[in-house]
């Protein structure tokens, strides 16, 4: 026999940080009072491996199979244990997006045991109170990762993109003896923040600042003798300073290359002057592979968005629309 305990609550953050917040495992401790232990890899088919506490019973170890693992909609999964009175429980979290943005969580178990009937007093009393605690818990940690003011970089954190934006600009590596000096005699243009791993940012800076200028107005004033290309696969070849690791510009030497012709440069780098605002933030998504929380991604989003500066996963729609021209020219001409 069946029965299934029932629990809901209203979230008033998105999915992706509710969901964001239940796979981060390794970090159930810090805020879970039903798993305060998990491991593993949630993947469909995987066995996880925790500890569980109910109301007035020791914790015993946890050790469910994974039966649905659909991101940001649904997590389930089923401890079976022959021989005992409950000898099969199927917990699951479903997850309903509101049309405030928030979530609406489904947070139930369904437990299987022929001596049902009897015992299900029991079950639901030693259940719903730690079931109960963990969605307050979850919604309290959801709420707060996406109310958060996350830094950006310092040069948009205030609101004041600063950098390069006239003829003549300087941009100085940071050694604080003999920096390397770069001079560019046009305008910055595409001013952008980006979120690759590749790009080099400023100390506790999750994003980079980058811009163009034509190729041929940029020129190497002061110990290029230090530069050195830091990864010459890539197609950006990107030139930074030995000594302190500063990426003074990103040059592409391959003629097909659809940003040939533009050298890459990090506006804030310059000694005076100040950028145009950033156009957009691209690579976003990038920031995970490169070391940052989920949990924390909606908050840098809707930081990005009361900053005025839109998101994307790539380039903006204008460089992606370039960009995807390029490639039919190429095709292109390179039939004829």
């Amino acid at each position: 026999m069946k029965k299934t305990l029932e629990t809901d609550i209203k979230i008033n953050a998105s999915p992706q940080t509710v969901w964001s917040v239940m796979d981060d495992l390794d970090r159930y401790p810090t805020w879970n009072p039903l798993v305060p232990e998990f491991s593993g890899r949630t993947t469909v088919g995987e066995v996880l491996h925790g500890t569980i506490v109910l109301n007035e019973i020791p914790p015993f170890p946890l050790t469910p199979t994974l039966l649905r693992v659909i991101g940001g909609r649904e997590l389930r999964w089923i401890t079976r244990k022959p021989g005992e009175i409950v000898t099969s429980g199927e917990h699951y979290f479903i997850l309903k997006p509101k049309a405030d943005g928030g979530t609406h969580l489904f947070h139930h178990e369904t437990f299987e045991s022929e001596a049902m009937e009897m015992i299900w007093p029991a079950v639901e009393a030693s259940t719903l109170p730690v079931y109960l605690r963990m969605n307050e818990a979850l919604k309290a940690r959801a709420e707060a990762l996406e109310q958060a003011t996350p830094s950006l970089h310092p040069a948009v954190d205030d609101g004041i993109a600063t950098g390069a934006a006239s003829s003549g600009s300087i941009l100085r590596c940071l050694c604080p003896v003999d920096p390397v000096e770069v001079r560019i005699d046009e305008a910055v243009l595409h001013n952008h923040l980006c979120g690759c791993s590749k790009c080099w940012k400023p100390a506790k800076a999750r994003f980079a600042q980058l811009a163009i200028v034509p190729a041929g107005t940029l020129h190497v004033t002061s110990n290029a003798e230090k530069l050195n290309v830091v990864d010459p696969s890539q197609s950006i070849r990107r030139h930074a300073c030995r000594e302190c690791g500063t990426h003074m510009f990103g040059h592409v030497d391959d003629v097909d290359h659809h940003f040939y012709g533009a050298e890459f440069v990090h506006p804030e780098l310059a000694i005076e002057g100040e950028a145009p605002p950033p156009e957009f933030a691209g690579f976003v998504s990038s920031l995970i592979e490169a070391g940052e929380n989920p949990s924390n991604m909606r908050a840098i989003r809707n930081r990005l968005t009361k900053l005025g500066i839109p998101s994307y996963d790539v380039f903006s729609p204008e460089l992606m629309d370039i960009i995807a021209w390029h490639k039919v020219k190429i095709e292109r001409y390179a039939k004829h």
